[in-house]
This record gives C-alpha cells, sequence and structure tokens, in this order.
C-alpha cells in the first residue's frame, strides 16, 4: 500500500493534527509501509530543499513555503501548483490519498485524487463553525458550513476522531462516515514523571491544576481565569494554576496579574511529563473539542479531570469515575467542581486511579491497524467501483 497525506498543519506546530501524524508515520515506518507527506514550511525550515527525506526508507516530507494565517500567528497557509503536486504524486503512484485538513494543502489532495480517481480518505479534526463564536465570526459560519459540507462530500471515507463528533457529522448530514480515534503513549505520559521539586518551584503545599493545550479564546478559558482568581479570592495561598501552551489567549492572562498563576509556554518530551504528572488535577473547561489529546494525556498522567460534559472528551471522561463534569459554560459550576478537588484529597486519589485506567487501554497500534483496515476496505470499495463501471 502507498499513501500520500495532504496536511496545512505539521511540525514545529504543536496541536492534534501535528502529533496523530508524527506517531502514524513512525507506525508506517514500522510496518514498512510507503507514504508521502504534503506540509507547509515554517520559519528557518523554508531554506531547506523541497524534498526532504526524514532518514526513512519509507517515507518523504514535502515542505511548501506559505504565509502567516491571521487567525494563528504559528500556522502557515501554503498553496503549492497543482502541476507540481501532479508531479510528484504521479511519480510515487499512490493507492490512496488521505488529507487531513481543508485549507491550501488539503485543497490540493483533494483535487490531485479527484482528478486521478483515487480512493480518498479524508479526517476531521476542527469545528471550526464552534469556534467563530469565540472571535465574533459568527456571520461567516453559514458560508463556512457551505464550504466544508461542499469539501467532504467528495470524500469516499471521512473519519471522526470520536463518537461525540461522529454524531455531529451524521446530524449534519455528512456521509461515508467512520470513526479514528487517538491514542495515547503511556509510558510518556506516566505518574511516574512526578517532580516534587518542580512542584515546590510551582506552589510549595498548594492543589496545583494544570491546563495544557493551545490559550485560545475557544477553549473557554475565561472560565478558568474566573475560577483561578476566585478561588484564590477564597482560599489564599492554597493553589496554583498553571497554563502550559501558548496562543492569542496568554496576553489576556499575563494582564489579570495573578500571582498564583504560571504561563510556561509550550514544553515538549520529559518537561511536558513532568508538568504534567507534577500537578494535582487537569483543569479543562473546553467544551468544543473533536477529540481532546491534552485530557487523555493528563488521564495517562494519573490526574482527575475538571471538566465539562461537552464535545469529544465525553468519549472517555465519566463524571463521578475519572472526572468531575459540568455543563458546558457553566462558570460555577465548574468552580465548584474545583473546590470539590481542591478540598478531598482522597477523591482525587480515586478519580487519578481510574483516570490512569482509562488511558491504558487506548494503544496506538490497535488505533493505526484499525485506520489501515479503513483504507483496506476503501480501496477495495473504489475497485468494485471500477468493475461495475467497466462492465
Amino acid at each position: 500500500m502507498r499513501i500520500a497525506y495532504f496536511t496545512d498543519t505539521y511540525h514545529p506546530e504543536v496541536n492534534g493534527v501535528t502529533n496523530t501524524l508524527s506517531k502514524l508515520e513512525s507506525y508506517l515506518d514500522e510496518k514498512r509501509i510507503h507514504h508521502r507527506i504534503f506540509a507547509p514550511a515554517y520559519e528557518d525550515e523554508d531554506l531547506l530543499p523541497l524534498r526532504e527525506n526524514r532518514h526513512s526508507a519509507y517515507r518523504i516530507l514535502y515542505r511548501f513555503k506559505g504565509v502567516k494565517a491571521p487567525f494563528s500567528p504559528k500556522s502557515r497557509l501554503a498553496f503549492p501548483a497543482f502541476r507540481k503536486i501532479d508531479e510528484i504524486c504521479d511519480g510515487f503512484q499512490p493507492d490512496l490519498v488521505h488529507v487531513t485538513t481543508e485549507l491550501g494543502i488539503g485543497f490540493r489532495g483533494m483535487r490531485y485524487a479527484l482528478t486521478r480517481g483515487l480512493p480518498l480518505v479524508m479526517s476531521y479534526h476542527t469545528n471550526y463553525g464552534e469556534y467563530l463564536r469565540y472571535f465574533n465570526l459568527q456571520f461567516f459560519k453559514p458560508l463556512l458550513e457551505k464550504y466544508l459540507a461542499w469539501f467532504y462530500r467528495f470524500a469516499h471515507r471521512i473519519l471522526a476522531p470520536s463518537r461525540h463528533t461522529l454524531e455531529d457529522l451524521f446530524r449534519r448530514r455528512y456521509r461515508n462516515l467512520g470513526l479514528w480515534s487517538r491514542g495515547i503513549d503511556t509510558a510518556l505520559f506516566n505518574p511516574g514523571y512526578r517532580n516534587e521539586e518542580l512542584r515546590n518551584r510551582i506552589g510549595r503545599g498548594r492543589c496545583i491544576f494544570l491546563y495544557a493545550g493551545r490559550l485560545s479564546p475557544e477553549k473557554n478559558l475565561d472560565m478558568l481565569l474566573y475560577a483561578a482568581a476566585e478561588l484564590e479570592r477564597r482560599f489564599p495561598r492554597k493553589t496554583a494554576f498553571v497554563f502550559t501552551g501558548d496562543g492569542p489567549y496568554a496576553g489576556t492572562i499575563r494582564k489579570q496579574k495573578l500571582p498564583h498563576v504560571v504561563l510556561t509556554g509550550f514544553k515538549r518530551g520529559r518537561e511536558l511529563s513532568e508538568i504534567y504528572a507534577s500537578a494535582d488535577c487537569f483543569a479543562f473547561p473546553s467544551g468544543t473539542e473533536t477529540f481532546g489529546n491534552a485530557v487523555l494525556e493528563a488521564l495517562a498522567s494519573g490526574l482527575p479531570v475538571a471538566g465539562v460534559a461537552s464535545g469529544g472528551v465525553t468519549d472517555f471522561l465519566s463524571h463521578g469515575n475519572n472526572a468531575l463534569l459540568c455543563p458546558e459554560g457553566q462558570r460555577e459550576a465548574f468552580l465548584e467542581n474545583l473546590v470539590t478537588l481542591m478540598a478531598d484529597p482522597g477523591l482525587r486519589l480515586s478519580l487519578a486511579e481510574n483516570a490512569r485506567k482509562a488511558a491504558l487501554v487506548r494503544d496506538w497500534n490497535h488505533v493505526f491497524d484499525g485506520l489501515l483496515n479503513t483504507y483496506t476496505a476503501v480501496i477495495e470499495e473504489q475497485r468494485r467501483r471500477e468493475l461495475k463501471r467497466a462492465s
């Protein structure tokens, strides 16, 4: 099997798509499956040659120069020439095209699959329509939804990352749907990375609440910031809040000048593992997640979660089992759940044990085995369609 991947987000960007693609690349290398990746170039990497072999006999990465995205300064929008895409892909001769995003490079991948009559898989990662209301762009939603419905209608299979997202797409009349969930590296995200020195630096003797992910309004971070200020008012010097990640909301957090709030910026590898394992609770107010990779990382690290009962996280969060959940947008209910977790170490321990158990069953190899089965099924369906047309 030979696969061409088209994505508008890639390393060094940090998000759920890039994390999943990184894990998938390693899996495909181990399985000796030839694949090509078409992705944007970033900053210093603009100087790299167009063809970049990333030390794999089975993988070649092609980077294309782009422009900064106004909605996400760290992102790049690239629009490679159709002729260049055709030339590379015709030389590779993929059996299947997998498009992971809906913009410039993703559009080129969709167009190539259509012009060559190839099986086309698309994965749905981001609920853009829900994001718009956090940026006062609701007026744009009908046009956006119309474009997305048109774009995805060409897919032979649309893969959703969670059952919640799958059901949402079905209600919106998307068809040819399938489930492609996510796994977790439970060795990398592990309670064993707890670091007492780090805990003491953040707040000796305090209950440490962690948020990790993009710092952006659509994550409902105003609700978390309200809770941080209110807890300090009610229980002075009893809590600490750590925000790990970056994004446009970071400036808002800094302006509050809350002494018990720490912004770490982006962290990777062992540093990130230690931050997770050294917290007492994961505080995640977002209800717009199509899956919620950061929440699964928290579970694997043995953290109870204070979250909302909405979005893809509901696939693996269970109120009273590994989390305390509240309705989306209910900031007082969210605050009271934080108070409960702060005041009850026994409850935190019970939820934490179940959190780790929930993560242990989500193995990446199992997830990717299922993806390959989907590819095989889509290729076979396309073959039968061609035979039917020829007869």
